[in-house]
């Protein structure tokens, strides 16, 4: 199967079959939500809902399997919830984990082939590890050695950016059915979603953004960016410095990873409402942490810039839920351009699920659980009364999934921390786009 990678990455029947087992476990996990409203003590609702719970979790291991041969965005939607608590059953998502580093891996012969066609010769690297580490939905990460040192050498799939152009097409016809007779813009966000996955294809153009960012997050304690190496680098190969460090899922020490939490989310924040920039792909696999809880940011393929006009008024809407502010939220959320449909819409709803969201935020200390994310992003999807009132301007397609995501990478490590304060601080700064090209 690995040696025909092309045809997998491209195979219509298959990426079909993977799509009916996605709705399935779409269908398990809407499941999920109706049983949460219903009495625990229900024999037969727990019965019901430990059935849903074994089949989510067949489909699962159907589509790890599938998945981790299609890559491409089947894959990465994949990766997505198994992170995302309140998606799926916990088993479920334990299964899906796997994608989050690991998948089926593209024959050396192929590897060799890339590199030949990049660099002009089969072996640029001094030693190269024919096994890879790690692997994703556009490429696979190897160990080298390049310059007497040790370096990460990512590769991309042969035929992948094809392949994705494929998937994207019918991902935009769904949209826009979808938001049919909805105040959502279906094309608009087909539209970002596609410019945004299209340009983690080129690797030329994420070493720029990682070199970028390596200078950005040089101003936050504790945060650092592996050096990229321009000459082992081309559109398709990106080579980096080695970094020996631990996955999140590997933390034992509570203090470390309350102080690693603590770096992601000042970086996340700190580029966004300072630096009206930030990389919107924040899954677990992404960041690496060294023994004290130091953290390696890594992956730079998804990056979006905001206008700064949006990042502030973003800040104002955020200090308004911060300061109980409620008349100066709803003038902020208005000018965010979330309200599509203004008749019905219920604030008193929406300003109740808004200040759950920041919860953390509203005392000293907090620590992030499963359970906050799974509330808060019940509170603003599945249970909103505003749900088919709201819009969805497109830079906030991924605004929302890096939010999300961050959220579950913090429940995820059970992390403590002064967010209010650590907020305060970036609030402080100015709005100050990073100028760099990326």
């Amino acid at each position: 199967m690995a040696d025909d990678l092309d045809e997998l990455t491209r195979g219509v029947r298959r990426m079909w079959s993977t799509a009916s087992l996605t709705s399935k476990l779409g269908a398990k996990a809407a499941g999920r939500m109706l049983f949460r409203k219903k009495p625990a003590a229900d024999d037969l609702d727990v019965e019901a809902a430990t059935k849903s719970t074994e089949a989510a979790v067949a489909t699962a291991k159907k589509l790890v399997e599938r998945m981790g041969q299609l890559k491409g965005l089947v894959m990465k939607a994949g990766q997505i919830a198994s992170y995302m608590p309140g998606t799926l059953p916990p088993a479920a998502q334990e299964v899906l984990a796997g994608l989050q580093a690991h998948s089926t891996p593209m024959a050396y012969s192929r590897i060799v082939e890339v590199l030949r066609a990049e660099f002009g010769d089969s072996s640029p690297f001094e030693s190269f590890d024919e096994v890879p580490f790690a692997s994703a939905s556009i490429g696979q990460v190897h160990r080298a050695t390049h310059a007497g040192a040790p370096v990460a050498v990512k590769i991309q799939y042969p035929g992948i950016e094809d392949a994705i152009r494929s998937d994207l097409k019918m991902v935009s016809v769904i949209a826009r059915l979808l938001m049919v007779g909805s105040p959502i813009d279906g094309s608009a966000l087909a539209g970002e979603l596609r410019e945004r996955l299209l340009e983690e294809c080129d690797y030329q153009r994420e070493a720029k953004s990682q070199e970028l960012f390596a200078r950005l997050l040089a101003d936050v304690p504790g945060a650092s960016v592996p050096a990229v190496v321009a000459a082992r680098s081309s559109r398709r190969v990106l080579t980096t410095s080695f970094v020996d460090a631990l996955p999140l899922g590997a933390l034992t020490d509570q203090a470390v990873r309350d102080r690693a939490g603590q770096i992601i989310f000042r970086a996340c924040f700190a580029l966004i409402f300072h630096r009206c920039i930030y990389n919107a792909d924040p899954h677990p696999g992404n960041y690496l942490v060294a023994p004290g809880g130091a953290v390696t940011f890594l992956d730079f393929g998804c990056v979006r810039r905001f206008d700064p006009k949006m990042i502030a008024t973003w800040r104002a809407m955020a200090g308004a839920i911060l300061d109980g502010d409620r008349p100066k939220f709803v003038d902020e959320f208005r000018a965010l351009g979330f309200v599509g449909k203004a008749k019905g819409f219920d604030w008193d709803y929406q300003w109740a699920a808004m200040r759950e969201l920041y919860r953390p935020y509203l005392e000293p200390t907090f620590r992030y659980e499963p359970e906050l994310v799974r509330k808060s992003f019940g509170l603003l999807m599945f249970d909103n009364p505003n749900r088919f009132r709201l819009a969805m301007p497109p830079e906030w397609l991924f605004l929302n999934r890096l939010q999300w995501g961050l959220n579950a990478v913090l429940a995820q490590l059970r992390a403590t921390g002064p967010w209010r304060a650590i907020l305060d601080d970036i609030f402080a700064m100015p709005v100050d786009p990073a100028l760099a090209a990326a």
